[in-house]
């Protein structure tokens, strides 16, 4: 069983999605539950197996209940996609220390907790894996200090978990997108023009879709990939290497 957080769209929605095409079930996270629920339903009109687990993963309540509710439904968790993030631009001297907390609550505390409530069962089913959602912003970027902070943070995570948990047999690596056509590109213009300058110089003068994120994360996940772990996958057009 495929536990997806952040699910309920873009390059979640892509995963789950994508996770389910290659016969996994999948437990649909995310914090608004009409987009958990839509993802879900889209799954079973396939013909897949999925159930929504809606829930706040930035809190260890949320972590262990959507955990618990996603095993309860579906089976022990064999794959975790930590992918639930969230991006707040601001200046350093104009940077709230709310916006700092919360940001590094959701993109770096929740894959922390999500991965300490599942690791027994992902332990025990003997392939267990872990793919956390991080991003070629681990460069940096002007104006965004909790978003990149948060991202490096997690690469960093990445390492950590591959090195405790592959004793265990669990794998644990990252995929770093680039600009991809997303909600959160297309609904703010600073982000979308600085991701229009950006292509202009990358190998590949394109943004990404959300399914080559899923391609990238579906490998990862799955017994094909099963000597790779502490791996960061770089999936942005060229960018971190022009």
């Amino acid at each position: 069983m495929a536990l997806v957080t952040g699910a309920g769209r873009g390059i979640g929605r892509a995963i789950a999605l994508r996770l389910a095409e290659d016969g996994a079930a999948v437990a649909v996270n995310d914090i608004a539950a009409h987009h958990a629920a839509a993802v879900r339903e889209a799954i079973a009109s396939a013909g897949g197996r999925a159930v929504d687990v809606p829930g706040d993963i930035s809190m260890i309540e949320g972590c262990q209940s959507v955990t618990r509710a996603a095993a309860a439904a579906l089976g022990p968790v064999d794959i975790l996609v930590n992918n639930a993030g969230i991006e707040h631009r601001a200046r350093v001297r104009d940077h709230r220390a709310e916006d700092w907390e919360r940001v590094l609550r959701v993109n770096l505390q929740g894959p922390f907790l999500m991965a300490q409530a599942a690791a027994d069962m992902l332990a025990a089913s003997g392939r267990g894996a872990i793919v956390n959602i991080a991003s070629a912003a681990i460069m940096g970027f002007f104006g965004q200090p909790a978003y990149d902070a948060s991202k490096g943070g997690l690469l960093t995570l990445t390492r950590s978990l591959a090195t405790e948990l592959g004793r265990e047999g669990v794998r644990v690596n990252a995929v770093c997108p680039g600009f991809i056509e997303t909600d959160m590109v297309q609904g703010d213009p600073e982000i979308r023009q600085l991701g229009e300058r950006q292509v202009r110089i990358q190998p590949l003068r394109r943004m990404g879709l959300p399914h080559e994120v899923a391609n990238a994360v579906a490998w990862l996940a799955s017994d094909e990939a099963s000597y790779v772990t502490g791996a960061s996958l770089f999936v942005d057009g060229g960018w971190s290497r022009r």
